[in-house]
């Protein structure tokens, strides 16, 4: 019980701590949405393991920088964030990478900055007799109640992104496409049939689907570290079915260039 006690206690004061120092976190799933930016990392950087998650330390530009790869999916997303911001104790955590196309309004290349993250997974349905069949038109987005750092339950239908960081983001062009603010999906699913994504915008107001900044985003939440997820649209089933994976080193690009304007 003592040691338990101790690792929550650790995990309370890397929040306290990341609020005034500490390095920029920067997470991407996967290698191909991190290339630009490990690039970039200074030549004294150094890589660390913690479990199975990997993590590289060291500057780029006038910054530290932390940079995570954070593995797909909610699980590996929630993990990965908790145990960075325990260990190296960020002032802030940037989660990047490709996102596919809720609203219809957006196009293949176009950035958008998270306003807000969304967990389009959850959901509560009322009581259905068997062989009644599923209405999705009954089901009702299901807010998730996260603790803060004080122990104060507080309910997030979505979690707002840092207002600071997104006013720096929106200076940064994007020679592709457009740069826009929105909210931003997550769930452990790959949405390709047109009916139900467009559901998925309607009943939760999502621009993109990733699988996992939402999850990211409530972990840091619940440290009380400050959140901004960026992603670049790789694909839209109405206009452009094809996954463009370039798009994670577009992205990457295009958050190397915000890193360095901090």
């Amino acid at each position: 019980m003592i040691r338990r006690r101790t690792f929550l206690a650790s995990f309370v004061s890397s929040a306290g701590a990341a609020r005034s120092s500490g390095p920029l976190l920067i997470q991407g799933a996967v290698d191909g949405e991190l290339g630009p930016i490990l690039g970039a990392l200074s030549p004294r950087a150094r890589q660390t393991r913690i479990g199975g998650w990997s993590f590289w330390l060291g500057r780029i530009g006038r910054r530290d920088v932390a940079v995570s790869r954070t593995g797909v999916g909610p699980i590996n997303a929630a993990a990965s964030t908790a145990l960075a911001i325990r260990e190296f104790r960020p002032w802030a955590v940037i989660n990047q990478g490709t996102a596919g196309g809720h609203n219809r309004a957006l196009k293949l290349w176009d950035i958008v900055l998270g306003e807000k993250t969304t967990d389009y997974s959850s959901f509560e349905a009322p009581h259905g007799d068997a062989g009644s069949g599923a209405d999705t038109r009954a089901w009702k987005p299901k807010p998730h109640v996260i603790r803060t750092p004080a122990g104060e339950p507080r309910t997030f239908a979505a979690f707002p992104g840092d207002a600071e960081l997104l006013r720096a983001a929106e200076k940064i062009s994007n020679p592709r496409g457009r740069v826009l603010r929105g909210n931003i999906g997550s769930a452990f699913q790959y949405n390709r049939q047109l009916d139900h994504i467009d559901w998925l915008h309607r009943a939760y107001g999502t621009d993109t689907e990733d699988m996992e900044s939402a999850f990211a985003h409530g972990a840091a939440t619940g440290l009380g570290v400050r959140f901004l997820a960026i992603r670049m649209v790789s694909d839209t089933e109405w206009e452009h079915p094809v996954f463009e994976r370039i798009a994670g080193r577009y992205c990457a690009e295009f958050v190397l260039e915000l890193i360095r304007s901090l």
